[in-house]
């Protein structure tokens, strides 16, 4: 890109999350940024779309889909305009879908999100890391981006931009720079993860998502309970992670910067093929 990049900005905290004003800020300085973000917060929703529940004269696009007809498989999206772009009554998917495909930017950014987004099984359940997926999927360059939060107290109790400058000024200097250098040629996507404001940033590292993943549920009183035993780790600073992974590093007070591909490999279909065969008869 010899001219200043189009940008699309989502997030899975709302349109006006501290998070995102700080990346539209430090982006709006080196490119054109237009916001579709969920008009509320869409957190943890993962890959969800709102194709199909929105309707359309009273009637849902599930009724519409036995009649073929032209137009038959087109959903609204309810949105308002926002002082930033557009307010989404919707998914973060919803908004990378709407983003790349309506405005065709050069690259779309998803965040900063309040919070690491740190594992592989967290990167189809965060919104914010589905928004950079959706993208890559529609052969758009997309950076997540997350801060951790945890333990952090900001002065005046509640997060606010200023606390995300440093998060925003680094995806805008990759933005910048990137051009030219090839570095989506090799990879669909990058998620970011960085310490919280307190903490320095003592190294870079390029990193993969953890495997290790500690959820655990139990049946008291007649209730469900789910127990995040990881985020327990994570406020002990204590973790049995690999050195070369994205949670490891950023306790360590590095940038984790995971080079991503979009899923899903196939594996060696052959000897999958050869059981099934003797499994099913056809």
């Amino acid at each position: 890109m010899d001219e200043s990049p189009e940008i699309v900005l989502t997030n899975d905290d709302g349109i006006d999350a501290p998070g995102l004003r700080a990346l539209f800020e430090a982006l709006s300085a080196i490119g054109s940024v237009t916001v579709v973000a969920p008009n509320r917060n869409r957190s943890a929703v993962g890959r969800a779309l709102s194709y199909g529940r929105t309707s359309t004269d009273d009637t849902t696009i599930d009724e519409l889909t036995v009649d073929f007809s032209e137009g038959a498989f087109t959903s609204p999206v309810p949105h308002a305009d926002h002082e930033l772009g557009y307010a989404i009554d919707g998914t973060p998917c919803d908004c990378a879908i709407v983003g790349v495909n309506a405005l065709e930017p050069d690259v779309l950014v998803s965040g900063c999100n309040a919070g690491a987004n740190l594992g592989a099984y967290s990167l189809s359940r965060s919104g914010t890391v589905s928004a950079a997926m959706e993208a890559a999927f529609h052969d758009v360059p997309s950076i997540a981006v997350s801060m951790d939060t945890l333990g952090y107290e900001s002065e005046d109790g509640e997060l606010s931009a200023v606390d995300f400058e440093r998060a925003a000024a680094i995806v805008a200097s990759i933005v910048e720079e990137y051009p030219g250098t090839g570095l989506f040629d090799r990879i669909d996507y990058l998620n970011i993860n960085v310490p919280r404001p307190d903490r320095p940033i003592e190294s870079v590292e390029i990193t993969r998502p953890t495997e290790v993943y500690e959820m655990d549920a139990t049946m008291e009183d007649g209730t469900f309970q789910l127990t995040n035993r990881l985020w327990q780790q994570m406020a002990n600073r204590d973790i049995p992670d690999p050195p070369d992974t994205d949670r490891y590093v950023l306790l360590e007070d590095g940038l984790s910067v995971s080079p991503l591909a979009v899923p899903h490999d196939a594996v060696d279909t052959e000897p999958v093929q050869a059981v099934l065969e003797d499994i099913v008869a056809v």
